[in-house]
């Protein structure tokens, strides 16, 4: 049998979970700036199975973001690839890193470098992420040194067809079959799981037309509203720094959101409102000053929240509070 190790914050308090499956993440893959709109109680579930410096792992999560930062980089590089093959039913997860900007959906993988910059985040919050990973260094690869890997990087890839389906498969075998295979089967699995990914990078290559234009757009539209999800904080983020992150013009931008009846600045301000009205809901977060909240999800000033929260809501939020404290209220 192989030896697996599994990896569950079922087992755990809840208030320790999400910083324990953080502190996994990072250990695994590589270390990342994790985050998730549900850090008190998280879920998350890996079995993990070490084939030589190759580690393949199913895995189950919660919606999560989490970016791969130069500083991180800087502190610690393992030199690997990551895959990820995208189950059915799953969150489809939206992957940037360098040109390459994709939405991975059921049917698909993504490969991203541990030496570059990168981001993962779940599209669909009431969806958990499932998948196959699978962690392997870079100088494992056959592969010539003038490969343009970095063409691929980001890119969503079928995992159904060619290489990529016959790597998905050849993973999900591992995993349901890892007790018919004994620790002296290690290295040819570990080369079998190598040989998978050259050929899937190879063919690739041979292959690769550039999505269409409309698919391009949405996604696109997608990378850029994770972003936003990821800045929400920043009161210096504007139209101008969003398109400039992406590489596009305002008026590009502009078009991209004018298509679904909005614009990037109204965006803006209501994911922000949306997640102010989540802390001023929470039981948890009662004592927290309603402006620490506004300043938290970048409103500058105390007085301009309240105005934009009223028209949204309309309620203050100093009456938003009182609902939920009916001592307050009577007094």
């Amino acid at each position: 049998m192989l030896p697996t190790t599994v990896l569950d914050t079922g087992q755990l308090e809840p208030r320790e979970r999400f910083d324990f499956w953080r502190h996994t993440m990072a250990t695994v893959v590589s270390p990342l700036d994790m985050t998730s709109h549900t850090t008190s109680d998280y879920h998350g579930r890996m079995r993990l199975m070490a084939l030589e410096d190759v580690y393949v792992f199913p895995v189950t999560m919660q919606a999560f973001q989490s970016r791969r930062t130069p500083g991180l980089i800087r502190r610690s590089d393992p030199e690997n690839y990551h895959l990820a093959v995208v189950f059915p039913g799953a969150s489809p997860l939206a992957v940037s890193q360098g040109a390459g900007q994709d939405v991975t959906g059921p049917g698909q993988l993504y490969m991203v470098d541990s030496s570059r910059p990168f981001t993962v985040g779940s599209t669909e919050q009431d969806k958990h992420a499932k998948g196959l990973c699978v962690e392997i260094p870079r100088s494992r690869l056959n592969l010539p040194g003038s490969t343009p890997v970095g063409g691929l990087l980001g890119r969503s890839l079928s995992a159904t067809r060619g290489f990529g389906g016959l790597l998905a498969q050849h993973l999900s075998h591992l995993c349901a079959q890892h007790h018919t295979y004994r620790p002296s089967d290690i290295p040819q699995l570990a080369a079998i799981v190598s040989d998978l990914i050259t050929g899937l990078i190879n063919q690739t290559l041979d292959a690769g037309p550039p999505p269409d234009p409309d698919t391009a757009e949405r996604t696109l539209l997608l990378a850029i509203k994770l972003f936003i999800e990821e800045n929400l904080a920043d009161s210096g983020m504007k139209p101008t720094a969003i398109a400039a992150h992406h590489h596009i013009s305002t008026r590009h931008l502009h078009r991209l959101f004018q298509q679904h009846g909005t614009t990037p600045a109204a965006h803006v301000r209501r994911r922000r409102l949306e997640r102010a009205h989540r802390d001023l809901t929470d039981p948890a977060q009662a004592r927290t000053p309603i402006h620490a909240v506004a300043h938290r999800w970048g409103f500058t000033s105390h007085a301009h929240f309240t105005r934009t929260y009223t028209q949204h809501y309309g309620t203050t939020p100093t009456r938003t509070r009182l609902v939920l404290d009916p001592e307050r209220q009577a007094s």
